[in-house]
């Protein structure tokens, strides 16, 4: 069936449809460069039967200016406070409409819990109008819809249109539901809080003395901490990693029984970074750690510890040849082959 809004589809969809990607990949460059760890950016543009359907069951009237969200970018975070760090990049990147734009937890009662997310009806603004990227596209509104994770968890629960729980229950079983949700919410603020308490103590650590260092426990914080103030006291450039893999090397360390950062610092040779320096070697946190617990003890790591690596090539075991003789190096290269056969 025709409808009134036809013409005004078939000029907005178009060109909505090459908006929506543009700002999508705009808004992760520039999380990236704010360095904001999120999970995901996703868009949609809604096609010409989801826009009939919002115009019908809002009523609009003048759906040019009333629909706001035909393009879509929704951002997932990890942290509550994460949404703040997102929104402010939002606010200094976009015009934003603040009448359409709104938080939908301060619109829950005090003793309410439910959907929680932040949206921001934008465009392009002034600056980026001028771009041949946005040509045709500057009086365009777009919607960015951030969450953490377990806001969305909630949303995609509870709002999902084929899914159970976003069916009417009875009234015992939507009381439950909402004391999960409230639930989620404590959950989400605990685990942001804990964060913030993860960075603090990385901050005490990076700022301690040697010696209180020297003295701190290993975990997967202070671990870290101590590498990197050992790789800038000696001069040494640490190549980039992804730390996810930690505990794997605070295994290993235990195994050695080496606890502290005081007891890792004792067994690092005293001519190391020299040695690094003379060959030219670089390596990340695990080669490095890994470097001097094999110089240290190979046969004792090899033989308490269940082993998923091997040595690498030539380069990566430069500083192992510096170190060992070659019969040892030839027997752990043998050893470290049979774990992995």
């Amino acid at each position: 069936m025709d409808s009134k809004w036809d013409a005004w589809i078939d000029d907005a969809l178009p060109r909505h449809s090459r908006l929506t990607p543009v700002v999508a990949s705009l808004i992760e460059s520039l999380l990236i460069h704010a360095r904001i760890s999120y999970l995901t950016v996703s868009h949609r543009t809604k096609d010409r039967s989801g826009v009939l359907e919002k115009i019908e069951r809002k009523g609009y009237r003048d759906p040019a200016s009333q629909l706001t969200d035909f393009s879509g970018i929704r951002i997932v975070v990890y942290f509550e406070s994460d949404v703040k760090r997102v929104s402010d990049v939002i606010i200094n990147s976009f015009r934003v409409d603040a009448e359409n734009s709104r938080n939908r937890e301060e619109l829950l009662s005090v003793n309410e819990t439910g959907y929680r997310s932040t949206h921001y009806v934008c465009d392009v603004g002034p600056a980026r109008s001028i771009l041949p990227e946005f040509e045709g596209m500057s009086d365009l509104k777009f919607e960015f819809q951030v969450r953490t994770i377990l806001q969305h968890a909630w949303a995609e629960l509870a709002h999902d249109r084929n899914y159970k729980l976003s069916n009417s229950l009875p009234r015992e079983m939507e009381r439950q539901l909402y004391l999960y949700a409230g639930m989620l919410e404590i959950a989400d603020r605990g685990f942001d809080q804990l964060s913030m308490q993860i960075d603090n103590y990385a901050a005490k650590l990076a700022s301690d003395s040697s010696d209180h260092l020297m003295m701190t426990n290993l975990d997967s914080v202070s671990l870290v901490a101590f590498v990197r103030r050992w790789c800038d006291g000696n001069g040494f450039e640490l190549e980039s990693s992804v730390e996810r893999a930690i505990p794997s090397l605070l295994t290993e360390l235990s195994a050695l029984k080496i606890g502290t950062a005081g007891e890792l610092n004792s067994i690092i040779p005293p001519s190391y970074a020299n040695v690094a320096t003379r060959i030219g070697y670089t390596t990340n946190i695990y080669g490095l750690v890994r470097d001097w617990m094999l110089i240290h003890d190979w046969r004792r790591l090899l033989d308490a510890t269940a082993i998923g690596w091997t040595l690498g090539t030539d380069e990566e075991c430069a500083m192992l040849r510096e170190f060992l003789d070659a019969e040892d190096f030839e027997e752990l290269g043998r050893r470290l082959d049979g774990f992995n056969e």
